[in-house]
């Protein structure tokens, strides 16, 4: 009987011991976080692959354990690692951040590195303006076409016009007001030095210096010396306008720069002013 008694106290005893050691073991065991877990510490769970940890891994995160079924994980499966698992915060987050981050950073640099590229651009823009004031008077075509507004047409109708006492006489050779106006700071109105062109007449156009040693040739000492000098036109193919006559004369015709009132056109802006050509009874007269 007291062997009897010994022995349940010995079992009692046992049994207490394996009842106090297994909650303490539970406690130690590690569970395996769902959302920051490798993929080596998944694949130590019972019934987990190589293939499901990374089902596991590319369906993060996950709010609870039942979400691995969202990941291709079997229901069998997931009951098996319930009490070995847990999920913690979703930590793989701050990786696109990094990523948009280096992408930030790269978009800077690209445009950091195509500014520069827009500068030559800029500086030659900002070229356009002419050093200093153009005198309308004395400019050449190229002088005058650098100034804001004026092409090639409007340059030649400014030579054509000369000489200007104000910058406003510019409306008298065709030029928009629009176009003074944007023009008006950047020009002055210096003396005519028109007249010193004849100077270079003999090589510009010897067709004319020819005409006019023929005529002085033939006209009497008293008709010379009020014989204007040939002209020499400002750009080819403009007309001489005799602005008396109201007719307008062509290179080679004999009164060609030379009457004593005229002044240089397109053939165009000649015609809409209403001028009309020259025909050779004409040339007589004049």
């Amino acid at each position: 009987m007291e062997l009897k008694r010994k022995a349940l106290a010995a079992g009692a005893i046992l049994l207490l011991a394996v009842l106090a050691v297994a909650p303490v073991r539970a406690a130690g065991t590690k569970q395996v976080d769902l959302n920051g877990a490798s993929m080596k510490e998944l694949e130590a769970l019972p019934g987990i692959g190589a293939a499901t940890a990374k089902k596991i891994v590319a369906g993060r995160p996950y709010a609870t354990v039942d979400d691995l079924a969202k990941a291709g994980v079997p229901a069998a499966t997931i009951a098996k690692i319930k009490n070995q698992v847990t999920v913690g915060a979703a930590a793989p987050a701050a990786a696109p951040a990094a990523r948009s981050t280096k992408s930030t950073s790269k978009s800077k640099t690209k445009a950091t590195a195509a500014a520069p590229a827009a500068t030559p651009a800029t500086s030659a823009k900002a070229t356009k303006a002419p050093a200093g004031p153009v005198d309308i008077n004395n400019a050449s075509l190229k002088e005058l076409e650098s100034l804001n507004g004026v092409g090639a047409a409007t340059a030649k109708k400014i030579v054509a016009g000369r000489p200007y006492a104000t910058v406003d006489d510019l409306a008298k050779a065709g030029v928009p007001a629009a176009t003074i106006a944007k023009i008006r700071s950047n020009v002055t109105v210096g003396p005519a030095a028109a007249q010193a062109a004849p100077a270079a007449a003999p090589a510009a156009a010897p067709a004319a210096t020819h005409a006019a040693v023929r005529t002085s040739t033939k006209a009497s000492t008293a008709a010379t010396t009020t014989t204007t000098v040939a002209r020499t036109p400002p750009a080819p193919g403009m007309v001489w306008v005799n602005t008396a006559s109201k007719v307008y004369h062509r290179a080679g015709d004999e009164w060609y720069g030379k009457t004593k009132e005229g002044k240089w056109m397109t053939e165009q802006d000649a015609i809409a002013a209403g001028y009309r050509a020259a025909k050779t009874p004409e040339h007589k007269k004049t």
